[in-house]
């Protein structure tokens, strides 16, 4: 499914001569991003200097230097947020939570936001609503929120026939078993419709409230002047 969906290792550490090789080769791929970024100018095109601090980023999370990976991802975001480029923002919000920093559930609050509130990649989008699935509580109803929010975005921005389709229904369908055992359709589909994972003004609103709970009061962005800013804009 790409870089999002399928979080593997790039290296597989398997002994420590393996894990020796894999920091060596995470250092090299970190010089030559530190040495891009110092490179760059004021000429250089905003979006290539957030991908390169994302860069920087991701490679301090598989090095475990999370309070330097939230630093850089941080960097991004704020560059990324007063160039209202969202998607690129919600990726920062992402590495922020991967560095599992003293606030990154709050950094996933904001991912989750925006990745429902603009219309970005979908695959993005799921996978921030992955992260809140597997951080939920074991038959926690806000998985099956977040699941039941997953397959909707596919549907609106995909269609039903895009291959994501598939992984959001293995999703909603992983997390009604673990739930209530759900195993067979028909079961499903009271699940489905006692949770109202139906429709989407509830599985929506409740997502919002679990989202309000991530975040507090403590929001990065201007969530009244973005709604604003869509309503005029008619999105």
């Amino acid at each position: 499914m790409g870089k999002y969906l399928n979080k593997e290792q790039i290296f597989d550490a398997e002994d420590g001569e393996d894990m020796y090789a894999n920091e060596e080769q995470l250092v090299a791929r970190l010089d030559f991003f530190e040495k891009q970024l110092m490179d760059q100018t004021a000429d250089t095109a905003v979006e290539d200097k957030i991908n390169t601090l994302l860069e920087i980023a991701r490679i301090q999370v598989e090095r475990y230097k999370g309070a330097d990976a939230w630093e850089r991802a941080m960097t991004a975001f704020d560059l990324a947020k007063e160039n209202e480029l969202w998607e690129l923002a919600t990726e920062a919000c992402d590495a922020m939570f991967l560095s599992e920093g003293p606030d990154a559930l709050k950094a996933l609050g904001h991912a989750l936001w925006l990745g429902v509130t603009f219309p970005i990649d979908a695959e993005i989008t799921v996978a921030m609503l992955q992260h809140l699935v597997e951080e939920s509580p074991k038959g926690a109803d806000t998985k099956a929120y977040a699941a039941a929010t997953a397959h909707y975005i596919v549907s609106v921005r995909r269609g039903t026939d895009d291959d994501l389709t598939f992984f959001a229904s293995q999703m909603i369908a992983s997390v009604a078993d673990e739930h209530s055992h759900v195993s067979d359709q028909s079961t499903f589909d009271l699940w489905r419709k006692t949770l109202q994972l139906d429709k989407p003004e509830v599985f929506l609103s409740k997502l919002s409230s679990a989202i309000d709970q991530l975040v507090g009061e403590d929001w990065w962005v201007d969530r009244d002047a973005i709604r604003a800013k869509l309503d005029a804009e008619g999105k």
